[in-house]
């Protein structure tokens, strides 16, 4: 799906990510753990083709470089930390854009706005401007937009990548569960994603793969069981941590415990 070898990113002389290697294959959720400044977010944007690097980037065996925009907006969907828009559009017409790869009469985009905008529970906000939601109806609305790009949950030829850049930050937790549920429903049809992501236990539940960015590198990659343990966590985030199995499915569970203001 998606393979980088001795990836180098940096802006002028600062070098945020170094000699970093992965390979997210399709059907793999991968959690991409690190504090902050680790460089999530960086390596999100690279593999994204929007950050200059030394390295390689394979996408679907080819060079990511190989790729015009216009042929990689229907193959893979980045949703940003940040998601400023210049104009206040409404919900409808914001989830339409994502729409821009495909060739389609506007009752055929009506209905996939509806389709997408339903699956993120905003079926009755369509006609709502885009300044009067909440940070996390916000989110919601960019996510559908991600998943209206990929043409998500229809046929595919070739498996679709998705970006996603801490898409639950702003979530309460009913749409938190949503919407990883629903990239783990998209991954589980062949295609992949990548999400940074902080809250731990979400990721132990939704995840196949992790990342973890420590100091530059990769700390520890693989399954979601053998990264998200004690050892490792403790090392990355140099603090007390408990990992124990989730008492239903044994998802790691991550406990950390209060700490005395000094």
């Amino acid at each position: 799906m998606i393979t980088f070898n001795n990836l180098n990113i940096g802006f002028n002389t600062h070098r945020v990510l170094e000699g970093i290697s992965g390979n997210i294959q399709a059907g793999q959720l991968v959690a991409l753990i690190g504090e902050n400044g680790a460089g999530k977010s960086t390596l999100l944007h690279t593999l994204a083709g929007m950050h200059p690097f030394e390295g390689d980037i394979l996408f679907n065996t080819k060079p990511l470089h190989s790729f015009s925009k216009e042929q990689l907006a229907s193959k893979r969907a980045v949703m940003m930390q940040s998601n400023h828009v210049g104009f206040d559009f409404s919900v409808f017409e914001l989830i339409a854009m994502g729409r821009y790869p495909y060739t389609e009469s506007l009752k055929t985009q009506a209905n996939k706005v509806q389709k997408y905008a339903s699956l993120m529970d905003l079926t009755h906000y369509l006609t709502r401007r885009m300044s009067a939601l909440s940070g996390g109806e916000q989110q919601r609305v960019h996510m559908a937009r991600t998943l209206a790009q990929l043409d998500a949950f229809t046929a595919q030829t070739e498996p679709k990548l998705m970006l996603l850049d801490e898409p639950t930050s702003a979530l309460d937790m009913r749409h938190q569960h949503a919407l990883l549920s629903c990239v783990r429903t998209f991954v589980e049809q062949g295609n992949s994603a990548i999400i940074a992501i902080h809250d731990l236990n979400l990721a132990s539940l939704y995840a196949t793969n992790a990342i973890l960015l420590h100091n530059q590198k990769v700390l520890q990659s693989g399954s979601i069981n053998t990264v998200l343990t004690a050892q490792n966590l403790q090392q990355m985030y140099a603090m007390k941590l408990h990992v124990n199995p989730h008492p239903y499915n044994d998802a790691p569970m991550v406990f950390s415990q209060r700490q005395e203001f000094s």
